[in-house]
């Protein structure tokens, strides 16, 4: 037979294990929670970072308009934005290759000799295709002598012509602008007589100040 003393100590060494099996199951399940936390929360702190990247461009985009938002806001933002948007301030001189001006005609408008010097009157047809407007442009005009019964070109002398537009009248691209350039030099590098249809005329942009 069985001692009831022994199997009460059983009974009661087989609670303690009971007691310590739950703790067990509570531990793990501790854990197991603890762990979701942590990487729920590593999760929602990526989605803060995310959340707050994206906000702070999207306040520099919501508060600057066309600005980058860089600065993530703010008033610093508004002034990157107004510089980087419709405001962009001109050079003080642009280069002849990207000034967009284009010389669309050159006219010899008449030839004249006198005291042993020729001077060749023409006119420039310019437009401006570029981004700017212009308070200042020039052009250097070259003359050349076309002798009857060829094609050649003799290269006589050239000159500049310099204009200036007030800021109510700059030149823009709302249509063409007509120079007049005056061509001096010695009439002995010519060997034609000083007529219009003896001489030719070409220009180029030298100089463009934007307003």
């Amino acid at each position: 037979m069985t001692d009831p003393g022994d199997g009460a100590d059983r009974g009661d060494a087989d609670r303690p294990v009971r007691r310590a099996s739950r703790r067990g199951v509570l531990a793990v399940g501790a854990a197991g929670l603890l762990s979701g936390c942590l990487v729920t929360s590593e999760e929602g702190d990526g989605a803060a970072t995310r959340q707050t990247d994206d906000g702070a461009s999207g306040n520099g985009s919501d508060a600057e308009g066309e600005g980058s938002g860089d600065d993530g806001g703010g008033s610093g933002g508004d002034t990157a934005g107004s510089g980087d948007g419709d405001t962009e301030a001109p050079p003080e001189a642009v280069g002849p290759d990207g000034s967009g001006l284009v010389v669309t005609d050159a006219t010899v408008l008449d030839v004249t000799e006198s005291g042993g010097r020729t001077t060749v009157d023409a006119r420039l047809t310019v437009e401006n295709a570029g981004r700017f407007e212009y308070g200042v442009v020039e052009f250097r005009v070259d003359a050349y002598a076309t002798p009857a019964g060829t094609d050649g070109r003799e290269p006589v002398g050239f000159g500049y012509v310099t204009e200036r537009f007030p800021p109510n009248r700059s030149f823009d691209g709302s249509g063409s602008r007509e120079f007049r350039a005056e061509i001096r030099f010695p009439s002995r590098r010519s060997g034609v007589r000083a007529e219009r249809d003896r001489y030719a005329v070409d220009a180029a942009v030298r100089r463009a100040e934007p307003l």
